[in-house]
């Protein structure tokens, strides 16, 4: 997320989580597991990203693999009594399943990318500190409704419905938008990439906050007798400033996605 018309009243604050788990029950059972998440933020001028790229394969017999990441952006700002809060974004969602032997071995992706703004006129300046705090803790632990929000989710799995869903409030433009889904056979894909703005006016002075939010989870298993390959891949990447460099960065670690303009 570039280009804030807004006052940011503090620096982002942020959060970033990964977790990974291999089993295996044989002694040719082999998983490997890869999970580099990353947040980015900077006060002057205000912009924030986040990204994931994350893999997860096995081979034997019996092994179940998962890998999982979290991160949180919270910005608060303040907005001028018949000013205008903007800003531009940028979205990217990969996701990609492959598998030998079905439904013997399977293998799955999930992932979320959304950002919810707040009006948070009602929070004093003293509680401000502590409220974005446990924000970020915990997201949905504010009671407001929120004044605007968008969300892009997908899920690819080779046992169970894959789907690619995007939503945002009226308030937001999405400018442009590229999609290709392939959810058939042994090898399933969803692959997005998107741009847009949001732009909100203000009768008078409002404290705004703005949390963004990445989630993924990718899984493969092989909990039957089998032989064969199972492999798993999930990129993720929210509002990055230059698709260009993000498109060379994804091809680089993971040849098996084209993007296609």
């Amino acid at each position: 997320m570039t280009n804030f018309s807004g006052i940011l009243s503090t620096e982002f604050s942020s959060n970033n989580n990964a977790e990974t788990e291999g089993i295996t029950l044989g002694k040719d059972d082999f998983v490997d597991l890869q999970n580099n998440p990353v947040v980015e933020t900077s006060s002057s001028p205000p912009k924030a990203s986040t990204d994931v790229f994350s893999s997860v394969s096995g081979e034997g017999r019996n092994y179940t693999g998962l890998v999982k990441s979290h991160s949180g952006i919270v910005g608060n700002f303040n907005i001028g009594a018949g000013q205008t809060f903007s800003f531009d974004f940028s979205s990217f969602l990969s996701l990609g399943t492959e598998i030998e032997t079905s439904p013997v071995e399977n293998a799955q992706a999930n992932g979320d990318i959304a950002f919810y703004l707040f009006d948070t006129s009602d929070i004093s300046e003293q509680a401000l500190p502590n409220f974005l705090t446990g924000l970020l803790e915990d997201s949905s632990s504010i009671n407001n409704n929120s004044l605007s929000f968008f969300s892009l989710t997908g899920s690819v799995s080779t046992v169970g419905d894959d789907f690619l869903l995007t939503q945002n409030s009226s308030d937001i433009t999405v400018t442009d938008t590229y999609t290709k889904v392939d959810f058939e056979g042994n090898e399933e894909s969803a692959l997005t990439e998107l741009t847009g703005s949001f732009q909100r006016y203000f009768e008078k002075n409002t404290n705004v906050t703005l949390i963004a939010t990445r989630r993924s989870q990718a899984r493969v298993t092989a909990p039957e007798p089998a032989t064969g390959f199972a492999l798993l891949l999930f990129s993720a990447l929210l509002a990055m400033a230059n698709k260009d460099r993000l498109k060379a960065n994804f091809s680089k670690r993971f040849s098996t996605v084209k993007i296609i303009k």
